[in-house]
């Protein structure tokens, strides 16, 4: 009843106020659901031909690039670039406008904070709106929030009431807390969502799993996973214990949503090309890679005019292909995660960050971290039960089989693992970036 009341109140705000999100969403929906139609392109082409046309007439750092002939004109730019020209990336037109205030977390750096003009945060609501539509869910429905709430990011009760968020502290995760949170989804009859960090929805099933638990009866519609790459045994565990689809979302703070994996079938992620121009170029240079090949997640946005983000450099990699599922539009097949992070073989090929899951076989490894520290030398970081060892012969026989046989590995073993500042707790590190071009 709630539900259908906060349901109805959103969409009625919205309606007195000219209904901006209703007609991003259909617009989103046009586009992506029509990807190879002329209307559907063109409609793409007149989005980024106009957020290119403004930057070059209205924001300094932009205004030698007059006479463009196309996107591939324009320099990559990356956070470092930003901060550096904060005020000449802004746009003059825009100045003393209302705008909104976003910032990274500053996980692995300093926070980085970005300005929106106030329809790039309609087009956020609306692209949040449509994809989780996707998935089951409907604005109104209860969400539990689970990330490293700062200050800055908490919202006060009244305004979680009537969005109706539950903010669940990810560095709170003490037993006692876990215990309490998963009685209160239990005593929670509404329908909701769990939306988390993929390492938080890891440490929830590795409590169930030690409580022995038969599942949690929660009338739960899906769990969003996000931040960091979800192994094959997290979305398996959650799926015993909750009953519940499990999917994967690809986002930053900076942008917003940037692609989600729709299926539990399917691997690929569908991009959000209605908002976003995304490129995938490779690790080193400014080129674009060949489907199926490892490369930088360039994007381009398309709706922030205050503060224009074009061929950012997100710091991600990942690997797009061809695919049938999304009306022929291209998409992820893989999100590989932070190019600080990204672990390269002996060879110097890059490997996806998903061989550091093969270590959830072992039920006795509460938390990992594979570290590469030089360019035949490795570390595998673990945090055991009771101080029981693993068998390191086999898994440095695994991890030998995808980083090369001349592989040097050595272990460490914690008490626990630290996370970042985030909450997010990186799953490998690389301390060696090999110079490709070298």
């Amino acid at each position: 009843m709630l539900e259908r009341l906060r349901y109805h109140l959103f969409w009625s705000v919205d309606f007195l106020k000219g209904s901006p999100v209703r007609k991003h969403c259909k617009d989103i929906q046009s586009i992506l659901e029509n990807y190879d139609s002329d209307s559907s392109i063109d409609k793409k082409k007149q989005y980024l031909n106009k957020l290119l046309d403004h930057a070059v007439k209205f924001v300094e750092f932009y205004n030698k690039y007059k006479g463009f002939n196309r996107l591939e004109d324009f320099p990559v730019v990356n956070q470092g670039i930003l901060k550096n020209n904060f005020e000449t990336i802004q746009a003059s037109n825009y100045r003393g406008r209302k705008h909104f205030k976003m910032s990274t977390s500053g996980s692995t750096g300093t926070p980085f904070t970005i300005l929106q003009n106030a329809d790039k945060k309609v087009r956020n609501t609306a692209d949040t709106i449509y994809f989780k539509k996707q998935i089951g869910y409907e604005v109104g429905h209860r969400m539990y929030y689970i990330r490293r709430w700062f200050k800055k990011l908490k919202s006060t009760p009244w305004s979680n009431k009537i969005k109706n968020v539950v903010e669940v502290d990810v560095t709170d995760f003490s037993q006692e807390y876990l215990k309490k949170f998963i009685e209160d989804l239990e005593n929670d009859k509404s329908k909701k969502v769990i939306l988390a960090y993929s390492s938080a929805l890891r440490e929830i099933c590795k409590y169930l799993d030690n409580a022995e638990s038969e599942g949690v009866e929660t009338n739960l519609e899906c769990i969003i996973s996000m931040a960091e790459g979800l192994s094959t045994q997290t979305r398996k565990s959650l799926k015993k214990y909750f009953k519940a689809p499990v999917y994967s979302r690809y986002s930053n703070n900076e942008n917003g949503i940037l692609s989600l994996q729709l299926s539990e079938i399917d691997p690929y992620f569908q991009i959000n090309w209605a908002s976003y121009h995304i490129e995938i170029l490779h690790p080193e240079r400014d080129e674009p890679v060949a489907f199926g090949q490892i490369g930088r997640v360039v994007i381009t946005d398309l709706f922030n005019y205050h503060m224009p983000f074009i061929r950012y450099d997100t710091g991600d990699m990942a690997v797009m292909e061809e695919n049938d599922t999304f009306n022929s539009a291209p998409a992820f097949k893989e999100i590989i995660g932070r190019k600080m992070d990204v672990i390269y073989d002996t060879s110097g090929n890059p490997k996806s960050s998903f061989i550091i899951f093969h270590l959830d076989a072992y039920p006795q490894i509460d938390q990992f971290q594979i570290i590469q520290q030089a360019k035949k030398q490795y570390v595998i970081k673990l945090n055991v039960k009771n101080k029981r060892k693993v068998n390191e012969l086999e898994i440095i026989k695994l991890y030998k089989s995808y980083l090369g046989d001349d592989a040097e590995i050595d272990f460490e073993y914690e008490d626990v693992i630290p996370t970042l500042t985030s909450g997010k707790r990186r799953l490998t590190i690389n301390n060696y970036i090999k110079d490709l071009t070298a």
